[in-house]
């Protein structure tokens, strides 16, 4: 099997979040949505519901998230990344994460580049390379240099389609746990009602 090693940076662009000056708070009739770090999960993605929407200032016409964008959690002691699936109405995210796109003509799949973001090696690569003692964050020249195997875009594809049935499987199963809990919770109360 031919593969590809390359760093993050030789085939996507690695850019900052949108510069927000204030607390992001949640104000009604906000225009753009601001997706920070409590609001996304590596296994689950952006929980666009909670996300705060707010009116943003300044004059930088701000870089409107779109479906293929990777957000990177660049601080705190989870730096994930997730892939946006579907172009989300009017986001940006905020300056704690970097956006990457796949620079065009680029034969790598969104999708696969945050697959191997997440995996142990490449989370291993960015803990040792972590600058901060007590809350850490990573530079954008580290990530840039994150290597990458990069395979044809057919074993791509199917490598992204076992990591999101693996996934799919986790959550069913994680469910299923939950749902086998509260019925032991509600027999319990149930028989403890009649001592």
């Amino acid at each position: 099997m031919h593969m590809k090693r390359e760093n993050l940076g030789d085939v996507a662009q690695v850019t900052a979040g949108h510069p927000i000056r204030s607390a992001v708070r949640d104000v009604p009739g906000g225009d753009v949505a601001v997706v920070q770090i409590k609001n996304m999960k590596a296994e689950t993605g952006v929980d666009w519901p909670a996300v705060a929407r707010m009116v943003l200032e300044g004059r930088r016409e701000p870089d409107l998230l779109k479906a293929g964008d990777i957000l990177f959690s660049a601080r705190g002691n989870r730096n994930v990344a997730v892939c946006l699936d579907q172009s989300p109405p009017r986001a940006v995210c905020s300056p704690h994460f970097f956006l990457i796109r796949v620079k065009k003509g680029q034969p790598v799949l969104p999708d696969f580049i945050a697959w191997q973001i997440n995996l142990p090696h490449s989370q291993r690569y960015l803990a040792q390379s972590a600058t901060g003692s007590y809350i850490t964050s990573i530079r954008r020249q580290v990530l840039e240099q994150l290597p990458l195997l990069l395979p044809s875009l057919e074993r791509q594809r199917l490598l992204v389609r076992l990591a999101h049935a693996a996934q799919r499987e986790k959550q069913l199963l994680e469910q299923l746990i939950e749902n086998r809990q509260r019925e032991l919770d509600l027999v319990a109360e149930q028989l403890l009602a009649y001592v």
